[in-house]
Formats: structure tokens, sequence, C-alpha cells
């Protein structure tokens, strides 16, 4: 089992065909075929099949596609690294941020990350745990930041937190509700849940429950705040936003933030990365930039 093998391995699965791989990696297709059948002979099983609509895999492929995956990024990470040590200034990022730090603390991050790696090329996304779990098995991201679960992103992944943001009750601009003093007055209203169910979503159901209230009915789950703000603006449905976030929809006319009385619970924002993640250090550097940023949020004290 060699590295070329399970590169042409991997490509296959993702472009889809072997002609399609053959492109994405500047080989002919003859090379690509002698290499998937040099890679079945090494592991003794069939790894694909081919039909009308290109190529699938078997079950003994599937099983090896995770590996060759983290298999060939290690190597192009280790190829990065030693280079970027030796003085070269490029290389590539891939960083997921949910919008509340997308906002506040990657921008002035990676113009810090710059001053020393001007080359990188940078690959910004926005989203959000679960989805970004994805993204790691997928895609190769180096790190992702935001809201996670009570009990962190899961076995395998370790996690920062970084700071916390205040979370407001936010309406759309001349809901009826929009001046209420309580959560029992929302009780009646549709509510927009953001963020995974055991973790930021919580807070509706924790929240009311605190109050001493059944949870509200959740009629609705986005994992983008963006969107969800939108969906605020334009309907009769309720939901937690981040304070800043909501102060700024609310001075462009767009939100209303509903003054209850009850204290609200805070999002933790965290940077997690599978554990056996290495960065580059032009990683190391955005890593270490976005954690100088959050310290600025923190509370004094904290």
């Amino acid at each position: 089992m060699q590295l070329h093998q399970l590169r042409a391995f991997a490509a296959v699965a993702e472009a889809g065909s072997i002609s399609a791989a053959a492109k994405l990696l500047d080989l002919t297709q003859p090379a690509i075929t002698r290499a998937l059948q040099q890679l079945e002979l090494s592991v003794g099983a069939t790894l694909l099949t081919r039909s009308a609509h290109g190529v699938e895999l078997t079950p003994y492929g599937q099983a090896l596609l995770e590996h060759a995956r983290f298999i060939v990024r290690a190597a192009a990470d280790a190829h990065t690294h030693i280079r970027q040590l030796a003085g070269d200034l490029s290389g590539k990022l891939s960083i997921a941020s949910s919008a509340a730090p997308f906002a506040l603390v990657v921008p002035r991050a990676i113009e810090i990350m710059r001053l020393r790696f001007p080359d990188v090329y940078i690959h910004l996304q926005e989203a959000t745990y679960p989805t970004v779990m994805d993204l790691f098995r997928e895609k190769g991201l180096d790190f992702a930041i935001g809201p996670l679960p009570a009990g962190g992103p899961g076995e395998g992944y370790r996690h920062d937190p970084l700071f916390t943001l205040d979370l407001v009750v936010a309406v759309r601009h001349g809901h009826p509700k929009a001046r209420a003093k309580s959560l029992r007055a929302l009780a009646d209203v549709p509510w927009l849940v953001t963020g995974p169910a055991d973790g930021p979503g919580m807070v509706i159901e924790r929240s009311f429950v605190d109050a001493g209230l059944p949870p509200p009915q959740c009629v609705m789950h986005c994992e983008s705040v963006g969107g969800a703000i939108q969906i605020i603006e334009h309907g009769n449905i309720a939901s937690f936003v981040p304070r800043y976030l909501a102060e700024e929809a609310q001075a462009g006319g767009m939100l209303a933030i509903v003054p209850v009385a009850e204290t609200l619970p805070s999002l933790t924002i965290s940077a997690f990365m599978p554990v056996q993640k290495i960065l580059s250090p032009a990683g190391q550097a955005l890593y270490s930039a976005i954690h100088s940023i959050s310290r600025s949020l923190r509370p004094q004290g904290a």
C-alpha cells in the first residue's frame, strides 16, 4: 500500500470516475487504473466497481476511504509543515466558523497571521456543529470555531474554550410581543432553534424550565445564525440570538430585542480539531491569533 495508490483511490472516490480523478491529479487514466489495481492487490479485496454512472465503492472500499483520506492529508500536511519551517511562506489552510466568531475574531486573526505568512491560501466556510464534523472527515479542515454540545465535540477531538456570548430573545421589528417583560408572555410564540439540540439549541428549553414554565413549541431548526435572523425578520417566530448580532439587527430595523426579566444563559465559543491534527506553522499562527483576540472578548478577571 503506497501513498500514490491511496491518493489515486481517494481522488476516484471524490471525483466519482477514473477520468475525473485523472484530471484532478493531472495523471493519465491508465496511471490511475494501474494504481487502483496495485492497491486492490495489496489489500486483497475489490475496492470499487464500475457502472454506467462511474464507479461505486464496495464495502471494502468504504472501509478504506477514511484511512486513505487521513493518510493523504497527513502526508500533504507534513510536506507543507516542513516547507514552511524552511522559509516557504505559501500553503493552504481550511477552517470553518459559526457566525459569531466569524464576525468578531476570524478577520482580525487572519490579518495577524498574514503578516507572517502572506502567501498562504485560506479557505473559509460558515458551518456549525454537527455539520462541521462531516467537513473534518471529508474535507480535511484544519480546525473549526463555534458552539459545542455540553459534552464537547466527541471522542477523537480536542477543544479549547475561547469566549462566551450573551444571548437575548429576538423577534421581528413590530412583533406584538416585542415588548414582553417575561418568558411567560412568549410561551405561545413559535420558536426557532439554532445550533445543536443538546448544546446551544437547549437554551430555549432550559430557560423556560428554569423559569418554571413548560418548554415552548419549537417549529424550526436553523444552523446559521445569519439565516435565523432573516427568518425571524420576516415571520412571527422567536429565537435566542447573540446580543451583539441582535443589537446590530435592531439598529437596522430588522429585529427587536425582547426585554425579558429572566437571566438568560450564555453561549461558549470553542476552537476544536481532531486530536491527531498537527497544525502547520501558518495554522499555529492563525490558531494563536484567534486565542489572543478571544482573550479581549472575555470579561475582566476571567
